[in-house]
């Protein structure tokens, strides 16, 4: 019988795996910025240039993006796949009713998880965009950006690490249809204030570890955003 010889690995694909993991588990979130390189290998304990080569090793695989000048980022997984079929898939007049039928289904099961996955610290930061809404409606203030905030959070509670990537990749979308919905609205109070309650129902139902209520929140809140986009669609024909 012939045994193969142990070989130790290089340092650099130590690194590499160690990374890649952390992004693997969402331990680095899509995004997320890097420390930068002195003191990312200072943290490891490793030296730069054999940082640089698992660095240079995960951007090639898609897992990095390096923006100079500017340092290096978490890319979502499903970032490349989407990207190309989002250029060809925005040209169609309806589709961001087809996204937002997507974001139905997505965002009721993420909401029902969310209820039962959620830590302490990412109810208080929902609870947080909330007051942020409230805020802006009591402004008279569009309030779009505190709105796509408390959808990614609910996503990142959910703890699934493809749905988190998927919602990242996309959350550029997320908070353009809030933004057109919000401003839709914006003249009529009445509706202004159902879309809050919509959303301080979703949050009370994911506070009180009531998935079935917290599904129910976020499906009366999706449906009522399809019917607003679909007449926005309408409306600009």
């Amino acid at each position: 019988m012939k045994f193969e010889k142990i070989r130790q690995k290089k340092i650099s694909d130590i690194i590499y795996e160690q990374i890649k993991k952390m992004i693997l588990t969402a331990q680095l979130a899509p995004a997320e910025r890097l420390p930068s390189e002195r003191e990312l290998a200072a943290q490891l304990g490793v030296s730069r240039p054999s940082l640089r080569e698992a660095l240079h090793k995960l951007e090639a695989q898609g897992f990095l993006t390096q923006n100079h000048g500017d340092g290096t980022y978490v890319k979502s997984l499903t970032s490349q796949t989407i990207d190309k079929a989002m250029e060809e898939f925005i040209k169609r007049e309806d589709a961001i009713v087809d996204l937002m039928e997507v974001r139905k289904i997505l965002e009721t099961w993420a909401a029902k998880t969310a209820a039962m996955r959620a830590s302490d610290e990412e109810i208080a930061n929902m609870k947080e965009y909330l007051d942020e809404m409230r805020s802006a409606l009591d402004k008279g203030e569009v309030g779009h950006i505190p709105d796509a905030n408390f959808h990614n959070t609910i996503s990142y509670a959910t703890n699934n690490i493809l749905l988190i990537h998927i919602m990242n990749t996309i959350y550029q979308w997320v908070e353009k249809v809030s933004y057109e919905v919000r401003s839709r609205l914006y003249t009529d109070n009445e509706r202004f204030e159902r879309l809050y309650l919509q959303h301080q129902k979703i949050y009370e139902g994911i506070n009180a570890r009531d998935p079935e209520e917290a599904y129910k929140a976020m499906l009366e809140h999706m449906e009522y955003v399809v019917d607003e986009v679909n007449e926005i669609v309408r409306t600009n024909k």
